[in-house]
């Protein structure tokens, strides 16, 4: 498993260890998951769903938000059905970076924090995806699944350890799940989660960790030791909307 190498100068003793979430948090990309998940139900004659069905169903891992979407537990005939059809979905689709999320990241790395990247997309995918955004440079490492029905927080896990994190009072996870904020309480770091992604409020309320509305929130809280957020030169704002920039 290979990183990649942060492009910034060296961290200050006070600087905190960002590890980002991709889909649903620094991609505004769940029309995409509603489309490739629709596609995978009627593949196996089920009806489509819609945005507040697939967020209000949204679970881990993949096989059991199906079940749910039929009601039903999905066979093992039409599991590889499913699969497919929703790999074919992910390989032809552009990432939509969230509006202002570049520009975010690049303002953590001035302030020598370090970031890096967590997905359960499968590791080749969640590549290909960051370089066609041009934000593979920021992340120290970058992480996707390379087993399937991997957990996060074992995900997580692998993750810090391969980063080498000696101290993890100063590790955040920024994400859009509930999953997210078990995986961070699981490995023993912080969380934040925003509400502009796959999981609706009320269900992100349950996380017992704190639930902003943007990405730029998410990271004022996330570096706010051991500076207060009014002390801290000005982010810029991230709102809940798609990045329409063309890939670098």
């Amino acid at each position: 498993m290979r990183g990649t190498a942060l492009l910034v100068a060296a961290p200050t003793a006070s600087a905190v260890h960002i590890v980002w979430d991709w889909n649903g948090t620094l991609l505004d990309d769940l029309s995409c998951m509603v489309d490739a998940v629709s596609a995978c139900q009627e593949a196996i004659g089920e009806p489509p769903v819609d945005a507040a069905t697939y967020r209000r169903q949204h679970c881990l891992p993949g096989r059991a938000l199906h079940d749910r979407l039929c009601g039903r537990p999905v066979t093992d005939a039409e599991w590889p059905t499913i699969t497919r059809t929703f790999a074919e979905h992910m390989a032809a689709r552009h990432p939509p970076l969230r509006a202002g999320a570049a520009a975010l990241l690049e303002s953590v790395a001035r302030r020598k924090h370090t970031q890096s990247l967590l997905s359960l997309t499968d590791d080749p995918q969640l590549r290909r995806e960051v370089e066609q955004t041009g934000l593979t440079p920021v992340f120290e490492r970058i992480e996707g699944r390379h087993e399937p029905g991997t957990a996060k927080s074992v995900a997580l896990e692998q993750h810090l350890r391969m980063l080498g994190v000696r101290d993890r009072r100063r590790v955040v996870l920024i994400g859009d799940t509930t999953d997210d904020a078990e995986a961070a309480r699981a490995c023993g770091v912080r969380a934040v989660v925003h509400t502009g992604g796959f999981e609706p409020l009320e269900k992100l309320r349950t996380a017992g960790v704190p639930v902003v509305d943007s990405l730029r929130a998410a990271v004022q809280l996330a570096v706010e030791r051991p500076t207060r957020i009014s002390e801290q030169p000005a982010l810029p704002n991230v709102p809940l909307g798609r990045d329409t920039r063309r890939p670098r």
